[in-house]
């Protein structure tokens, strides 16, 4: 009769884990908000930008374009953390209007997985 009340927590155990790394993302998501609010408000120079994302992450600045997006930068922070079978980056774009300067910053929650 115990084994009935167990099989339940050893298949619940290991979403209840994985749940605890998507606190972890929400967490880097909303160090990297208030990271850009403070160090690249509207109106920050592509170049400053630039040096901010360049100085907190060991890769390259990436250039995007696409239908929604006219001129934009990005840079992550990668595997912050996994759900299932998801591991989650955090993606940090800055939106650039034609003078050069940054219009907003977007902190996206990107996960890649099944």
């Amino acid at each position: 009769m115990r084994h009935h009340f167990v099989k339940p927590i050893y298949l619940t155990l290991p979403l209840v884990l994985s749940a605890c790394t998507i606190g972890r993302v929400d967490s880097r998501v909303a160090y990297w908000q208030k990271q850009a609010e403070i160090h690249v408000p509207a109106g920050t120079s592509l170049g400053e930008a630039k040096a901010f994302f360049v100085a907190r992450f060991a890769v390259a600045v990436i250039c995007m374009s696409g239908p929604d997006i006219h001129d934009a930068y990005s840079a992550s922070e990668q595997n912050v953390g996994r759900f299932a079978f998801t591991e989650y980056s955090v993606l940090i774009v800055a939106d650039v209007s034609a003078n050069q300067t940054v219009d907003r910053v977007r902190v996206l929650r990107v996960g890649v997985g099944l």
